[in-house]
């Protein structure tokens, strides 16, 4: 019998390939969105999942009055919390960011970028294994490094890498353990420092990472409020008094309040904007891109349901024929609903290989390395292809089965008004929702088109960024050394330097007071010129001069939104403000440019030379080479040859171009942009098959009524509008429906954004146009098909 069926199965899917071919093609399209968004979500909910410690292990974040969240914490945080807060077992300070450098050993050298700094119990809030050492004694001297399984093969080869010594850079360290490195975590070292206990007792400098264990059980909600208090009793206080303001004034002002983050929850929920070294994961876009392939997939299965309908109606007479000779009713359901298993069996399959055939673009898309390799993912799909296939089986066979034999076997079936209105209604959510991503792709190509054309207040053009590699020999004198080598090359126009480019995140916020105003502003250390070169426009005063030696000393420049915080903006120049205890005299305001993405609010800055602080003397980590127009190609290899040979022999060359630099602080919107196209053609897909099918059955259903119009003498135009003119008022309901919803939901996404377009109305009157169009083609095609039905055949019984 199951063999009569498979051709049964197989002879009736070649009649009606078009209706298997959706039908399995949407399914499809579900499970992959399914599996690939699955795949991802496991990878980033996996972050730190293997330690140990997790559900006791916390970092602490800092929170401030305008809504700012640091990662960071300060040197004597750690140590004076655990000695005054008792839920505080212990806790682990590690250097907020990796180091690179050069490691030797012997006629063996590696260019690592990841190698950290911590305290000495390091392995004991991360315990990654230990193959070689002792976890407690791994870190415990200032020459101790600690290597990961793949850089002690890297370097060492087959050879015991402890008690060798590895050169790095121009230091020596001793290799003191091997570790396997567990992955993923939000910090993942190939090669761990030893970090020392700091006694800096400066709690306004947030620059290392910590972490602290907390026993389970605790209420994390004292246990802030205690470190808040230490932060008061140490810092606060004096600070407040010394204003001659109230401690809640200066924390508003200055301050900020302790946010304890659990170590599994930091990928995903951290609350700060970067998240910790290895990056912070898109828990929204998660949620989005699940949501929506649960969406794709109810829809996916609401086509496969009316299509399988129309598809099993045009079967009602071999239905009637079963029953005449004796074919039970459970048989039939049985039947049908091992045809639709079987279509979902292919559709799984062919999921499978379309999944495997997207991940290499998906993993370039996203920057991940996913692979399908998640048995347990598999058989989840895999059964929810199962559970769909088996539901859609029993609603198409509880509807054939119940046919009349007399009525089918004469032709007459009849329509339920119930099952109409349902199906109806899902077309119109299909309707909605695909004109949603519609909309919404315009007008996030509209917002991120703004983006990339926008004036910035500096121009990035021509500009050649160059890094700095070796951090143990002076950047100063290099600096130099470069200035003096190619300050008269023909292919250069200028160099210079600074601490912070546009685009890059790395920051220093310093108080800055003008009598009794306090403003945190971000401090930017630079060379002479560097303002010049990125074309940034003067306010007020002037630009640092060689000309004025007490530019190299005590004098400042703001921008525009920092004057103006200070009160000072009608009259800056000549004024005297005072940051980090030393005086300064301003010189200088320049136009507010933006050194952030667009999606920040330009904040209060200050620029300083390099020499205002001794503690930023050797700060420089990059260069900067206006290029003559036409020189790119012949500069770079020039400076490229020099950095090389000369400057950091054996580092590797890494430099940029500032434009190209800037415009990477607005890809997640670029990949917002892609994510809506693709979704929208997608969805729009998916939303034509769910129109096809009920056209499909509909027409089908009332092609007896087609019969009889066209006998009485009904044109082909008649006949065709009567047809759609259902389809063109459920989409006319969905755009009423679909507009306010658009609009509220994309006007939340553009108050992301500190500068944004305003709501253009041109994609609310595109997308309903284009949806129009498509139904009107679509039902259009399968109406005009309808027009050459056979009268003979559906009137013969009347």
């Amino acid at each position: 019998m199951v063999r009569t069926w498979l051709k049964l199965f197989f002879r009736n899917s070649k009649k009606n390939w078009l209706n298997t071919v959706i039908n399995i093609s949407g399914l499809t399209l579900g499970l992959v969105g399914l599996i690939i968004v699955l795949l991802y979500y496991t990878n980033e909910k996996s972050y730190d999942q293997w330690n140990t410690q997790k559900d006791i292990v916390y970092k602490v974040a800092h929170k401030w009055g305008d809504g700012q969240v640091y990662e960071g914490a300060t040197n004597p945080e750690g140590r004076t919390v655990k000695e005054i807060v008792p839920e505080v077992v212990d806790y682990c300070n590690v250097h907020s960011g990796y180091d690179s450098q050069i490691l030797r050993y012997k006629d063996r050298s590696i260019y690592e970028t990841k190698i950290g700094r911590a305290n000495a119990n390091f392995f004991e809030f991360f315990p990654h294994e230990i193959i070689k050492g002792d976890a407690k004694t791994i870190l415990a001297t200032k020459t101790a490094i600690a290597i990961s399984t793949d850089l002690e093969q890297q370097l060492f080869g087959e050879k015991d890498a402890v008690g060798k010594t590895i050169k790095y850079g121009k230091k020596e360290y001793i290799v003191t353990g091997v570790y396997k490195l567990s992955t993923p975590s939000v910090y993942m070292p190939n090669a761990i420092l030893h970090k020392p206990i700091s006694k800096s007792n400066n709690w306004g400098g947030y620059g290392i990472h910590t972490f602290y264990k907390i026993p389970k059980g605790t209420d994390l909600a004292t246990v802030e409020k205690k470190i808040y208090d230490v932060y008061v009793d140490k810092y606060y206080k004096e600070e407040a008094d010394g204003q001659g303001i109230t401690v809640d004034q200066y924390v508003s002002m200055q301050g900020s309040y302790p946010i304890l983050e659990k170590l599994v929850d930091l990928r995903l929920h951290g609350q700060g904007d970067e998240g910790m070294i290895e990056g912070k994961g898109n828990y929204l876009l998660l949620i989005i891109m699940l949501s929506l392939s649960i969406l794709i997939i109810l829809i996916s299965s609401i086509n496969f349901i009316n299509l399988s309908i129309a598809s099993a109606s045009q079967r009602a007479k071999e239905v009637g024929v079963k029953k005449t000779l004796g074919l039970s009713k459970f048989s039939l359901q049985i039947q049908f609903i091992l045809e639709i298993v079987l279509q979902g069996v292919i559709s799984m399959f062919l999921a499978l290989i379309v999944v495997e055939l997207l991940l290499p673009i998906f993993n370039t898309f996203i920057n991940k390395n996913l692979s399908l390799q998640s048995v347990e993912i598999i058989l989840q799909v895999g059964l929810l292809a199962l559970f769909i296939s088996i539901v859609i089986g029993l609603i198409t066979a509880l509807y054939i089965s119940n046919f009349k034999t007399i009525s089918v076997l004469k032709g007459n079936f009849s329509r339920s008004g119930h099952m109409i209105f349902v199906r109806n209604v899902m077309l119109g959510l299909q309707f909605v929702i695909s004109g949603f991503f519609f909309i919404g792709g315009l007008v996030v190509y509209a917002q991120v088109h703004y983006m990339s054309t926008k004036d910035l207040g500096f121009s990035g053009e021509e500009i050649l960024v160059v890094e700095f590699n070796d951090s143990q020999t002076s950047r100063s004198k290099q600096y130099k050394l470069l200035k003096n080598v190619f300050q008269n090359n023909p292919n250069i126009e200028g160099i210079s330097s600074t601490f912070l480019v546009p685009g890059d995140d790395n920051d220093i916020s310093l108080d800055v007071t003008h009598k009794d105003v306090v403003v945190d502003i971000k401090f930017i250390p630079l060379d002479f010129g560097h303002l010049e070169m990125i074309n940034t426009k003067i306010s007020k005063g002037r630009y640092f001069s060689k000309d004025f030696a007490s530019d190299t000393i005590n004098s400042i420049i703001f921008n525009e939104t920092a004057a103006k915080r200070l009160g000072i903006a009608d009259d800056p120049i000549h004024k005297e403000v005072e940051a980090n205890g030393k005086k300064f005299t301003v010189v200088g305001v320049v136009k507010d440019y933006h050194i952030e993405g667009l999606d920040k609010e330009i904040r209060p800055v200050f620029f300083m030379y390099y020499s205002g602080f001794d503690w930023v003397r050797s700060a420089m980590s990059t260069v900067q080479f206006k290029i003559k127009e036409g020189k790119k190609e012949a500069a770079l290899a020039e400076i490229e040859r020099f950095w090389t040979t000369e400057l950091e022999p054996g580092y590797p060359f890494s430099f940029y171009y500032l434009d190209k630099y800037y415009s990477k602080t607005h890809d997640i919107y670029k990949k917002q942009q892609t994510l809506f196209f693709i979704l929208t053609l997608v969805v729009i897909f998916i939303a034509l098959l769910g129109l096809f099918a009920l056209a499909s059955l509909t027409i089908q259903q009332r092609l007896k009524e087609v019969a009889v119009r066209k006998t009485l003498g009904a044109s082909v135009k008649q006949i065709i509008v009567q047809l759609v003119k259902s389809f063109i008022k459920i989409t006319g309901i969905a755009v009423v429906v679909l507009i306010p919803i658009a609009y509220y939901f994309m006007q939340n996404w553009l108050n992301n954004f500190a500068y944004r377009i305003e709501m253009p109305l041109w994609p609310y009157i595109i997308a309903p146009i284009v949806l129009v169009l498509l139904v009107f083609v679509v039902v259009g095609i399968k109406a005009l098909n309808a027009t050459k039905v056979d009268l003979i055949k559906y009137l013969k019984f009347e």
